[in-house]
């Protein structure tokens, strides 16, 4: 491959008579350590293949968790380069390292991008579509122009008398395959920037594109990193301390060693030591074994003494209890405030004062953790079904230090969800420990019991209000106090900046660990504000629908400054409620019993709103009857995926309240199964479901985590609407037959 100018990110390279075109300079790491980086020439951030067979292959290294990137994606540089997306092949890569020659006192590591845009190498935060729109358009923008201008010069003609269509480069009759131009394109320089298309010139964005491996994922073939074996590969299973930071106090393998098959008993002991900190690694001792069976047979086997720790007195009622402390003693921190609060309160007529709650939530996700590494002298090799291969790097790097990134062979496999949770690199970091011990390539498979017993959980939270209407029934004052298990919080969410005397405050109490978990902190802000301000609207007797826009009209556009965005436009928000409010047949006539309830948030860049029909019979019996979703994440990619993550979204959102909730006794979660940790069946969901995703030529934003935060809350309000009942405390779990028997 030909280097062209180093700084343009662009590379253009006859190979075997193809045009390659990609992109090798890139630095995007998470936790990095510079002095471990080493120069990778050879690896690739992304290309787009032309072979003389007129065959097209666009490679990345962006993983799929489920979220359709790997449709979405090649569908932007197939739009630019006017092929059929059908007949473009996806190569998966290796992540990319990158090492700046130019030193000069500055970051040693590369951080521009080709045209202003970075490769972005990891699945989550919804940022796979944001970060990649713009770069991959312009990379097929650029393939086309070199084409345009090869047959250009073969033809004798200017390039303004050329067109292109379905890989062809057209001029009257005559009609030249891509394929047939790729050795000739390859030598082209290119003097300008090809213009990118108009969104009303799109051909393949914003049509429903089928996921390029549905039909692998319903037969079984698509392979997951539990599927996966290296030669020579052990299996291990760890047990792994049940109580929170604890720690082995001795243990007795003989009886282990005995069972057929299993080769070690090794010890793994918690990462980091320092017990102030969270873990990722788990106290333990691991069993490795010929089959995973074996392994499984060996841990059962084993006879275990605990530490159980600084936390063995910690529960459900201690945390509560806590929580009560806290919010009458602890420091505040307020995260956003303007207007005086305190003022506008005292002085008010009409107020609220109540408080939500919602419990630790598990990931759970289909696949639980997996990993293989094989540690050898001078290499390791990974399969993982991991978020980002990067962070997979980076924390082996604290278990393998004498390892730099250039040794590292990652290859993350199609991910069985993550949710955020596959962020976390705690069973990969195992296999490497085992690996390295045994001098064998090991694989580590969590059980279920395990997942649910060990994850970085959603925190748990309580959400105080207080809250003030004037005469005309508008909030004029609101004070947030959020107590949680984690302090990071979307205190900015609306409706903050459209209330005049407002207040954010948080205080925090780690206890299990956690982590991101689909909708990071505006999944619980979004539950808390938007009961908030239903029952604000129902106090003033207004509408809840109508009470929304009216706020979103009157205070128009205000700052957002969360993650991914900066700006709220309330005309995108106001759009989202009425679309799902049309679907939904908002102010119908309901019978008895029945009851609608409607919510809306901002999340990751994107609006969202819901409108949930409920029926409650008399004895307490919930049925979802509708649920009208809709979502304005920008321009939407592939319409039918974003419909497709609606939908999810909004089930997660559904499962989580109406049964989900992570318990603790005696410092140890209790919850280590579907018997124990109840995920919505079939039978709890909507019996009618509208999805719509509101069209424009906005920007794209990620929709992954957008529909979670509205879904829940909607559910709640129409509770109430039916029944009367306000849903406060989650789960929603037997509230309703308690409430409505009592």
């Amino acid at each position: 491959m030909t280097k062209l100018n180093r700084r343009h990110f662009l590379q253009v390279s006859a190979a075997a008579g193809a045009l390659v075109i990609s992109s090798p300079k890139l630095s995007f790491a998470q936790n990095m350590d510079e002095g471990r980086y080493r120069n990778l020439d050879a690896n690739l951030g992304f290309y787009l293949k032309i072979d003389e067979d007129n065959s097209i292959t666009i490679g990345y290294s962006v993983p799929d968790d489920g979220t359709g990137v790997s449709t979405a994606l090649p569908m932007l540089v197939a739009e630019e380069l006017d092929v059929d997306f059908e007949k473009v092949k996806v190569d998966k890569l290796p992540p990319l390292y990158k090492k700046n020659d130019d030193r000069n006192g500055g970051d040693p590591y590369i951080t521009d991008t080709y045209k202003g845009n970075p490769i972005h190498q990891s699945t989550g935060g919804s940022q796979a579509i944001r970060r990649s729109y713009n770069m991959l358009r312009q990379a097929g923008a650029e393939a086309r122009a070199l084409l345009m201008k090869a047959a250009s010069d073969q033809l004798g003609v200017p390039v303004s008398d050329l067109s292109t269509d379905k890989g062809n480069v057209i001029n009257g009759s005559n009609r030249l395959s891509y394929g047939s131009l790729a050795q000739k394109a390859a030598m082209v320089m290119l003097d300008f920037e090809p213009k990118l298309k108009e969104p009303h010139e799109h051909k393949i964005i914003g049509t429903d594109q089928p996921q390029k491996v549905a039909k692998d994922v319903a037969l079984g073939a698509q392979k997951y990193c539990m599927d996966m074996e290296l030669p020579g590969m052990l299996n291990a299973v760890i047990a792994r301390c049940p109580y929170i930071d604890g720690l082995v106090k001795s243990y007795d393998d003989t009886k282990a060693l005995e069972v057929p098959g299993v080769r070690h008993v090794i010890r793994i002991h918690r990462i980091p030591e320092d017990l102030s900190e969270q873990k990722y690694i788990a106290d333990g001792v691991a069993v490795i074994a010929d089959s995973h069976w074996a392994a499984l047979k060996g841990r059962e086997a084993l006879k275990m003494e605990w530490d159980d720790s600084r936390w063995a007195h910690a529960d459900n009622a201690w945390i509560d209890s806590n929580f009560d402390n806290l919010v009458s003693n602890a420091t505040r921190n307020v995260r956003l405030e303007h207007g005086d609060f305190d003022k506008a309160y005292e002085a008010a007529d009409r107020k609220l004062e109540v408080a939500y709650e919602q419990p630790y939530w598990a990931h759970a996700t289909m696949e639980p953790p997996c990993g293989i590494v094989d540690v050898q002298q001078n290499k390791v090799t990974i399969i993982a079904g991991n978020q980002n291969a990067v962070r997979v790097m980076n924390d082996l790097m604290k278990v393998l230090p004498d390892y730099t990134h250039d040794q590292f062979d990652v290859t993350l496999m199609r991910v069985g969800s993550g949710f955020g949770r596959k962020f976390i690199v705690d069973a990969v970091t195992e296999a490497a420990i085992c690996s390295k011990a045994v001098g064998k390539p090991v694989k580590v498979i969590w059980t279920r019991e395990d997942d649910l017993e060990q994850d970085f959980y959603n925190p748990k939270g309580r959400h105080i209000f207080r809250g003030a209407l004037d005469d005309d029934g508008k909030i004029v004052a609101a004070n947030y106090l959020h107590c949680s298990t984690d302090n990071d919080f979307a205190t900015h969410a609306f409706p903050a900046h459209h209330i005049p005397n407002y207040r954010g405050e948080v205080i925090d109490s780690k206890v299990l660990p956690s982590g991101p978990w689909r909708g990071p902190t505006e999944n619980v802000a979004g539950y808390a504000m938007q009961s908030f301000v239903d029952e604000m609207a129902h106090m003033a007797g207004k509408d809840p629908l109508q009470y929304r826009i009216d706020m979103f009209r009157e205070t128009g556009d205000t700052p957002h400054p969360g993650f991914s965005s900066d700006f709220m436009v309330a005309d995108r928000f106001i759009n989202v409620l009425q679309i799902a409010a049309k679907n939904a047949g908002w102010g119908k006539e309901l019978p008895e019993g029945y009851g609608m309830g409607v919510a809306s948030f901002m999340t990751f860049g994107g609006y969202a709103a819901a409108v949930v029909e409920v029926k409650v019979d008399d004895d307490g019996k919930l049925t979802i009857i509708k649920a009208s979703s809709a979502a304005d994440p920008g321009i939407a990619v592939n319409p039918q995926g974003c419909r497709a993550q609606i939908e999810s979204g909004t089930l997660d959102g559904f499962s989580a309240a109406l049964g989900q909730k992570i318990e603790i006794e005696g410092g140890r979660v209790i919850n280590n199964n579907f018997d124990t940790y109840e995920m919505a069946r079939i039978s709890r969901a909507p019996h009618q479901f509208s999805a719509e995703v509101a069209m424009n030529t906005i920007e794209p934003r990620g929709t992954g985590e957008m529909a979670l935060p509205a879904a829940i809350p909607a559910l709640c309000n129409a509770i109430y609407a039916a029944c009367g009942v306000r849903i406060r405390k989650l789960p929603i779990a037997d509230q309703l037959e308690k409430a409505l028997n009592s």
